[in-house]
């Protein structure tokens, strides 16, 4: 069988990887924000689907992605394009 796989951020990434948590996020609703927290402990979120770090900053890459109010999850703009958009 031969192995699929994706570029996430310049990286390549096995499909097989990233699928449970793209399934997971296509049951979630998503809303495009500039990052921030309700703690001053908290700096940072992790996308629940490649790990980029997304936190306060300039560059939209790491400062703005898509939160999800329900559970407090986040998903980096890159990921949400590629495989959440449906539109």
């Amino acid at each position: 069988m031969e192995t699929k796989f994706v570029t996430i951020h310049g990286d390549e990434w096995k499909k097989e990887d990233v699928e449970e948590p793209i399934e997971w996020a296509k049951t979630k609703a998503w809303k495009i924000e500039v990052w921030s927290s309700d703690s001053e402990n908290w700096d940072h979120d992790h996308c629940q689907i490649c790990w980029w770090k997304l936190h306060k900053s300039k560059d939209l890459e790491h400062g703005q992605g898509y939160h999800n109010h329900e559970n407090d999850n986040w998903v980096c703009t890159e990921c949400h394009d590629q495989f959440l958009n449906t539109l």
